[in-house]
């Protein structure tokens, strides 16, 4: 299945084309296993449905075993690394005695993620298939958007700030495609995620989606020094602005515009950081001692007040890491940071990317171990596989793998 020439061929050019004029068939056929695990993972988080989560696993295991046949030495770290997590994990729940669903689902959710990711890491996709999964989704809430549904009541089955967990997903899935495949920057994605997670309310949402907006703009037009400075000069009075007259440049575009739902959230809020998860995180942080460090907990029997209620979820993807496996959950958030740092100097858009991904990971429990797991591992075995990537002098190119 050995398709790199192909790739190689294919990223030669300057085409913006969504659609190739020629196909592989074998990147046809991982193109579509890719977006259909994508999409089911998308839509089982959205619904809620078990059915899907079920078939995705299979489909995951699948596209593991497949990619998996022959071994090669370039992947040994990640095979390492992924080892060591799953032992890891192991490990913790025989410390913790974590038992059920909560022992078995994680090894689940971690042997079907590294498929997709794979996908990824082998450049086996084609952009289209990326593109017609985000623009699905964006259609859907789009839908939502025209029917006046408002975005505190768009899921039925988690809180408004699963909008921008799916959409953040769908849109950095994309862009990792774009750039494995060697596409221009295409602003749009990030221009419409931004809008749909406004209407989406949730700040942290808002908040990422700018950081991907913003970095992504500086990419694009890093070559064109004007545009830099008009849009510094722009964001810099809009923050002055917005420090001497924040509260009534809020109420104003309350009153003319569908950020109402947004801002109104902010005022509920009281305008602050969100007390109720910087509680549940100090608590965490405050249990911990060398036994905990080292071997994680168990989230039912853990001291934690409430935590019932909130139905064990730390709102931190990296805490909820952590209390899986132990010391293995500080090791990765390194390696994902000395990831951020590599591709800072080697692959700016990756850098946005992972950024963004971590930001938003640290409100919510949006990675590990999850359903949009293949995401981090891509990151990680990207870095792990440690290839030397230089960007185009253009700079307004996606770079190469």
């Amino acid at each position: 299945m050995d398709i790199q020439n192909h790739n190689q061929l294919n990223c030669a050019g300057e085409s913006n084309a969504i659609f190739s004029s020629s196909y592989n068939f074998n990147k046809l056929f991982f193109t579509i296993l890719y977006s259909l695990f994508l999409v089911l993972s998308l839509t089982s988080f959205i619904w809620d449905i078990d059915t899907l989560i079920k078939v995705n696993a299979f489909i995951g295991v699948f596209v593991f075993i497949l990619l998996n046949i022959r071994i090669k030495k370039e992947y040994i770290p990640i095979y390492a690394y992924i080892g060591i997590l799953i032992a890891s994990f192991l490990v913790s729940s025989f410390f913790v005695d974590r038992t059920g669903w909560r022992f078995f689902t994680p090894i689940i959710f971690i042997l079907s993620s590294i498929g997709p990711a794979m996908i990824l890491l082998k450049r086996y996709v084609y952009s289209w298939g990326g593109y017609v999964v985000f623009y699905s989704l964006t259609g859907y809430f789009l839908m939502l958007m025209l029917s006046g549904v408002d975005g505190n009541s768009a899921l039925r089955f988690c809180s408004f700030n699963g909008i921008s967990i799916v959409m953040l997903i769908a849109c950095i899935s994309l862009y990792i495609i774009l750039n494995m495949e060697g596409k221009r920057i295409d602003l749009k994605p990030a221009v419409i995620t931004f809008i749909i997670l406004i209407w989406g309310i949730g700040r942290s949402g808002i908040i990422s989606s700018f950081i991907l907006l913003l970095g992504l703009l500086f990419i694009r037009f890093r070559a064109k020094k004007k545009y830099i400075y008009i849009m510094i000069i722009c964001l810099s009075a809009l923050l002055i602005l917005a420090y001497l007259r924040w509260e009534t440049l809020l109420l104003f575009f309350r009153d003319n515009s569908f950020l109402k739902n947004a801002i109104d959230h902010y005022f509920r809020r009281g305008g602050g950081w969100d007390s109720v998860r910087t509680t549940i995180w100090m608590n965490y942080f405050n249990n911990l001692d060398i036994f905990r460090v080292m071997f994680g907990v168990n989230v039912v029997t853990d001291p934690w007040p409430a935590g019932e209620l909130n139905e064990y979820n730390y709102h931190n993807s990296f805490i909820n890491l952590h209390s899986q496996t132990g010391f293995m959950g500080l090791v990765t958030l390194g390696i994902m940071i000395f990831a951020a740092f590599k591709f800072y100097n080697t692959n700016k858009a990756f850098f946005i990317l992972l950024l963004v991904l971590i930001l938003r990971s640290s409100t919510d429990l949006l990675i590990f171990f999850g359903r949009f797991d293949f995401i981090p591992f891509f990151f990680i075995f990207y870095f792990l596989k440690n290839r030397s990537v230089k960007e185009p002098a253009t700079g307004n190119r996606l770079n190469l793998n």
